[in-house]
């Protein structure tokens, strides 16, 4: 039975969380074609409410799953995304689900089976979930999930667990109900005209075959998959044709198949014996010539090789037959060495192919991992297991477990850089506490408080007695300020000098009049720079405010800091916890790893040991085909004496 491609089922597993980062926005423009819209509930948003989900959408188109999967686990520890939870959630089911995290994925979509949002996307994710855990070999769950989906009719699984169960009656009656898309539906026919051929039921295969040919004439849709499958239809009908003893019609369904397709080698090989067999030799001779000729390498053409012989056989050419044997034990020889060569190289080759450029892992997430280099070029040995989607899975898994290992060592070579950073950022925030702590910059802090009062006193003073004099000595530069705190003097002086004349009695007019007239003229410029002096003071006054406020501000900012150094002890605490963590999991993972990178090395090995058992099978029909020629020949070639004598009795014949 053939699988589903692993490629398309792993995108399709992953368009869960496409087509959920679309929803909110398709479903808008379809509420803004409605008739009714102005009748309608809220609008949805069409762009991200949550920082944490935009940050998601752009990993997750960037194509860096990881990335995404990581900023969903983080927001959620935070509790940072509120608005799209629905969404985050099951686009963090469609990426786990990408990663082969079934549980998980499992426990995300059943938290979202009640909410009404978006029912189509977890049908979808459930679907998907079915089919990874039919190619994980999880027939009972795929089963379970796709009973969940409800959409079961649109999708070709119940088709395959149908086959897989062997119950082709099922499988027929689904292939005629269900609503396929016509290349899944034409697999369908193919699959299950394959699982009648194995049970032996060849003439319901045959019938099953000849449906998928029809079928496949009746689709007009440009595809490239069409022609491939049509080809496989002509092959399996072909074979069960040849099963059936109907040489001629087996003939005509492999001549149909395209010659410039990897799979043609089977095609040939099968024309080749259905010649034989209907005892068209030299039709079945020179199909395995071209086979030789054009595929030597092949799988196909281990077993043309000993055919061939076989063709020149029944055509009782002997000394060709015998010459197209050991051409072919030579091969198989060469063969052998090969292998064996190949099983020695495997056991210290890595199986994944690790990319030189570590840039490229961050897309490599998800995707198909290549096999090495070796296994690549010796694929004409290992296509069976090569092409198992199970054995793809497992290479892809242990070439994520290869990558995370890199990342767990990317980390640890940068802990003891976020060591030094948090130590000197320890060392710096110690700094500025203990200089904000000191008496010095409380005590600055405390004079400059003061400052600021009498200067607020002195100018409220000043305002309410409108004291020109005063602030005129008060805000003179300091060569204006001598001047003029002399004149003030002089005229205090000369006022208690006055005063004192005046008690006595011997105080004049004119003195008087002489020092009202001075006070006058002091007063009257000192009147004259009252505003500006005064605006002046005014605004020292209020940067020396706004200087207090940003002390105090940086005071608090000083305390709320000191308040905050046990989070950053917590941080240098699980730093220093996670340099201790990483060597424990790079020890799990690369236990894991180990764990199936021997699985798949035994898988191959095995594969490479029964592709040597069956050379050998091959070889030991040529030997014994070689021998029994040699033998042939021996017979009919008559003995040294006994020609001898033959010689003399003809020649004393004609003497007589």
């Amino acid at each position: 039975m053939h699988y589903p491609s692993f490629t398309r089922t792993l995108s399709l597993a992953l368009t869960l969380a496409a087509s959920n980062l679309c929803a909110q926005e398709a479903d808008t423009v379809a509420e803004t074609n409605s008739p009714s819209n102005e009748q309608r509930a809220p609008q949805k948003y069409q762009r991200a409410q949550d920082l944490a989900y935009g940050a998601t959408l752009y990993e997750y188109f960037q194509g860096n799953y990881f990335d995404a999967l990581s900023t969903l686990l983080v927001a959620q520890q935070r509790d940072s995304i509120q608005i799209h939870r629905d969404n985050a959630a099951l686009i963090e089911g469609g990426i786990s689900l990408g990663f082969g995290l079934h549980r998980r994925a499992a426990e995300l979509f059943e938290e979202q089976s009640n909410v009404e949002a978006a029912p189509k996307y977890r049908r979808t994710a459930w679907l998907k979930l079915a089919e990874l855990n039919y190619l994980n070999g999880d027939f009972v769950s795929a089963a379970a999930h796709l009973e969940k989906s409800g959409v079961a009719e649109e999708s070709s699984l119940p088709l395959n667990l149908a086959l897989r169960n062997k119950d082709l009656t099922t499988a027929q009656k689904l292939l005629e109900t269900s609503d396929l898309y016509p290349a899944e539906k034409l697999l369908g026919h193919i699959n299950l005209g394959a699982a009648f051929a194995r049970s032996g039921q060849l003439p319901a295969a045959i019938h099953e075959y000849q449906v998928a040919v029809d079928f496949a004439e009746t689709i007009d849709i440009p595809s490239s998959e069409i022609p491939i499958l049509i080809d496989k239809a002509h092959i399996g009908m072909g074979y069960a044709l040849a099963l059936a003893e109907q040489h001629s019609a087996a003939k005509e369904a492999f001549s149909r198949v395209r010659l410039n397709t990897p799979w043609a080698t089977r095609a040939l090989l099968g024309m080749a014996w259905s010649s034989i067999n209907g005892e068209d030799y030299q039709a079945g001779i020179d199909a395995l010539q071209f086979l030789l000729d054009k595929h030597r390498y092949s799988p196909a053409a281990r077993e043309a090789m000993v055919a061939l012989p076989y063709g020149y056989e029944k055509l009782e050419n002997r000394s060709v037959a015998l010459r197209a044997y050991q051409s072919a034990e030579a091969y198989y020889l060469e063969t052998l060495t090969e292998l064996h060569q190949l099983q020695q190289d495997l056991a210290t080759e890595p199986l994944a192919y690790d990319p030189v450029q570590r840039e490229a892992w961050r897309y490599g997430w998800l995707q198909l991992a290549q096999a090495s280099p070796l296994l690549r070029d010796n694929q004409h040995f290992l296509r069976p297991i090569l092409q198992s989607d199970h054995f793809q899975l497992r290479l892809t898994k242990l070439r994520d477990l290869q990558q995370l290992t890199q990342v767990l060592q990317t980390w640890q070579d940068k802990l003891p850089q976020f060591a030094d950073l948090i130590e000197e950022r320890h060392l710096r925030r110690t700094t500025i506490i203990d200089n904000y702590n000191s008496a010095q910059f409380d005590q600055q802090l405390q004079m400059a408080t003061q400052q600021y009062d009498h200067l607020r006193a002195a100018l409220e003073h000043i305002e309410q007695e409108r004291d020109a004099l005063t602030l005129l000595a008060t805000t003179a530069t300091p060569n204006e300020q001598s001047e003029t705190l002399e004149l003030l003097e002089i005229l205090t002086g000369a006022q208690e000098r006055l005063k004192k004349i005046q008690d006595s009695g011997k105080a004049s007019q004119q003195q008087a009049e002489t020092l009202a007239k001075a006070r006058g003229i002091l007063l009257w410029q000192a009147s004259e720079q009252y505003h500006e002096k005064l605006w002046q003071q005014q605004k020292s006054l209020q940067l020396l405010e706004d200087q207090l406020r940003r002390g105090r501000e940086q005071r608090k900012k000083t305390d709320t800091e000191a308040q905050r150094g046990p989070q950053l002890r917590q941080l240098a605490y699980r730093v220093v916890t996670a340099g201790d963590e990483i060597p424990a999991q790079q020890a799990a993972i690369g236990r894991a790893s180990e764990l199936i990178e021997a699985d798949l090395r035994r898988e191959v090995i095995a594969q490479l040991g029964r592709e040597q058992q069956q050379i050998h099978n091959y070889m030991a029909h040529t030997r014994l085909a070689i021998a029994r020629l040699q033998d042939a020949e021996m017979q009919a070639i008559p003995t040294t004496s006994q020609a001898d004598s033959d010689t003399d009795n003809t020649g004393a014949a004609d003497n007589e």
